[in-house]
């Protein structure tokens, strides 16, 4: 995904959306790390006191190639031939690591920020 635009959209509105059920004093910072090929991962981090910062790093080649250079332990060892579709999700302490497989409009706009801040915030037995 290369739509610098629309990536920033995105991760604003998913803060947006997510401040409200986070306690107050936090704020929720966002990287985005996008792909040439399809997709990109954000990573979004809620602190006590730090101000809400939005930031993009230069393009990957691959989401795959991203994962290997940041700190994550989801996946491990050769993902060459690992494939991301949709949204995966993973958190893992007082980070929320979104895998954005596809650059579909659908998978970028408003509903889709709706749809994942659900998938973080509402209970497992919830869903459908």
């Amino acid at each position: 995904m290369n739509n610098q635009k629309k990536l920033k959209k995105y991760a604003n509105q998913f803060i947006v959306r997510l401040k409200p059920s986070i306690r107050d004093g936090y704020n929720i910072s966002a990287v985005i790390h996008p792909a040439n090929s399809k997709g990109a991962i954000l990573e979004f981090e809620i602190n006590e006191n730090k101000k809400s910062i939005v930031s993009l790093t230069p393009n990957s080649e691959t989401i795959n190639k991203t994962l290997q250079n940041i700190e994550q332990s989801l996946i491990t060892g050769n993902m060459q031939n690992v494939t991301f579709s949709g949204t995966n999700v993973y958190m893992e302490g007082n980070r929320i690591v979104l895998i954005k497989g596809d650059d579909e409009h659908e998978s970028w706009n408003n509903s889709a920020v709706e749809d994942d801040i659900q998938r973080v915030i509402s209970p497992r037995s919830k869903r459908n």
